[in-house]
């Protein structure tokens, strides 16, 4: 007598499946689950491009931007077919902003088989995963690295062949600056204040002494100041060196009172600064009458200056709600560098992605027209932003050549 595929029990009020019916349906189950894709393993379909910057902690404020303008970039090459006819997909790894946490983060993208990593944007990151990255013979962008020994050994003098840069050399923008003090504000005595523990600051004003001396200006004043309120002492020395200008190299934590001690005591002469002065906290906490005669370099200067800008800013704000920042465009900038030699030489493989990096010229960006040079430099303009009712507004823009004088 052939068994019935279901059993009736009054009793229990309801229909049981037998065992082997269960089985069987379970498997049909699994296998359309399977073959959906949604898999437990995770798959690689894609080509893989790592971040290594500072979600957290230390420099958080500039790397979150730094991030939105990759994540931006990433969408945009996916809308167009991504790489290699397969999609783009960001290997992140938060830093903390520690240089221990790092050299830890190049580890675990190396094991991921990345083809380039973007990031750190902070220095002192920056250096200590260049040897990991020659090791490792991975591609490393840095967005945001000004000093000149992220891409040159400073003692064998060799460059490092897997590190490059978006932005442009400290020694650039403040040659820019000198540039643009002698011939766009007329001014030839300057004094230079800077924060002495900083190399930052210590180069630059160095870079712009010598460039605003080869020009035929004077610097009587040049002195390095820890403790910003000690510039009130110095006073007395501006008026009777009768200088005309005042270059504060450092970063906005050290200037934003700088501005306002010398602002508030009567000074009235050009302020000007470094790329270290971008960012929101300038016009925040800066009264807008103390914004007056203020000039910075920048590597970003709005939507108005190419139409590569003006496509990277309005894809911006309509998907972040917001204007981008100068970190936002150099982050875009690094990952569609590194988008396009991946399709110049159609390979994924890091150590062909690297040797096709250093091919790049003239490349469209956020951040202006840029050219790599023999030691992986971005080869590009310096603008100089100044401020109208509190905005940041460009004022000129300085050619590369005018930067090497």
């Amino acid at each position: 007598m052939r068994q019935p595929l279901f059993h009736y029990y009054p009793r229990e009020g309801g229909i049981f499946v037998k065992r082997n019916i269960q089985i069987l349906v379970f498997c049909m189950l699994f296998m359309a689950f399977f073959l959906s894709g949604c898999s437990l393993m995770p798959t690689n379909t894609g080509v893989l491009i790592g971040t290594n910057l500072a979600l957290s902690g230390k420099g958080m404020s500039y790397s979150t931007s730094t991030e939105r303008g990759i994540e931006l970039a990433k969408d945009m090459v996916n809308e167009r077919g991504g790489l290699l006819g397969k999609p783009v997909q960001i290997v992140s790894v938060d830093n903390h902003g520690k240089p221990e946490d790092a050299v830890a983060a190049i580890q675990q993208l190396t094991v991921r088989h990345v083809s380039a990593i973007i990031g750190p944007d902070l220095t002192d990151c920056t250096r200590a995963v260049r040897a990991n990255v020659e090791a490792v013979k991975i591609p490393l962008i840095s967005p945001a690295c000004t000093q000149p020994d992220i891409t040159v050994d400073p003692k064998s003098h060799e460059v490092y062949r897997y590190v490059f840069r978006a932005a442009y050399l400290d020694a650039s923008q403040g040659r820019a600056m000198a540039d643009y003090a002698l011939k766009q504000l007329h001014v030839r005595r300057a004094a230079v204040f800077y924060y002495p523990d900083k190399t930052y600051a210590q180069g630059l004003a160095e870079y712009f002494r010598s460039a605003f001396s080869a020009g035929g200006g004077e610097v009587p004043v040049y002195i390095p100041v820890e403790d910003v309120q000690d510039l009130t002492k110095y006073l007395p020395l501006l008026q009777g060196e009768n200088v005309d200008v005042i270059y504060l190299p450092g970063y906005d934590d050290w200037t934003i009172p700088a501005i306002t001690i010398l602002r508030s005591h009567g000074i009235s002469q050009p302020l000007l600064g470094p790329d270290g002065w971008n960012g929101p906290r300038m016009e925040r906490e800066v009264a807008p009458a103390y914004l007056r005669e203020v000039y910075y370099t920048d590597h970003y200067a709005g939507h108005d200056t190419s139409e590569a800008a003006k496509r990277f800013s309005q894809a911006y704000y309509e998907k972040y709600g917001e204007w981008p920042d100068s970190y936002a465009a150099l982050g875009y900038d690094a990952f569609m560098m590194t988008a396009e030699a991946i399709e110049r030489c159609q390979s994924a493989e890091a150590t062909v992605v690297a040797r096709e990096l250093e091919k790049t010229i003239d490349y469209e960006g956020a951040t202006g027209t840029i050219s790599l040079d023999a030691n992986h430099d971005a080869i590009k303009d310096v603008f100089i932003l100044t401020f109208k009712e509190k905005q940041p507004e460009l004022a000129a823009t300085i050619p590369f050549d005018v930067q090497t004088q």
